[in-house]
């Protein structure tokens, strides 16, 4: 992949289940999610319409990041929720992550509507989602 910088910021992504976990310290930039997109793509093969996913990402010291990294982001979240079998985007954010109260309403606007303070409740919520009747993803 060609970046115009590198990337900044750290992240690590996994399945567990039917949860795609991601995991970011932040501040971040555009390069750090385009990776980040690459690498969760050759993970959501597993999913399917009958068996969908939650998609969990938990932020580290700081939620700040450029203009053209929220439009990536905001990109990754109507691709997963038009082409891919994810029931939900969900961001976990603790109250001491720099900038959460100045960005969470363009988070919200972008798609990612629940934002949790901790794991466990986001966890919570996404294995509720996943047990409850199903819409139809075909």
């Amino acid at each position: 992949m060609n970046f115009v910088f590198r990337p900044h910021g750290r992240f690590k992504v996994w399945t567990e289940g039917q949860l795609l976990l991601t995991e970011v310290t932040g501040p971040w930039n555009r390069e750090l999610i385009d990776y980040w997109a690459q690498q969760a793509r050759d993970l959501v093969v597993v999913f399917s319409t009958e068996r969908p996913y939650v998609a969990i990402t938990t932020v580290y010291e700081s939620i700040l990041c450029p203009a053209d990294a929220i439009e990536r982001i905001e990109q990754a979240v109507q691709h997963s929720r038009t082409n891919l079998p994810c029931l939900a985007n969900v961001i976990v954010v603790a109250k001491d992550v720099d900038g959460r109260d100045i960005v969470k309403r363009t988070y919200q606007r972008i798609g990612l509507e629940h934002i949790f303070e901790d794991f466990d409740s986001a966890k919570a919520w996404a294995e509720h989602i996943l047990k409850g009747p199903q819409v139809s993803l075909a």
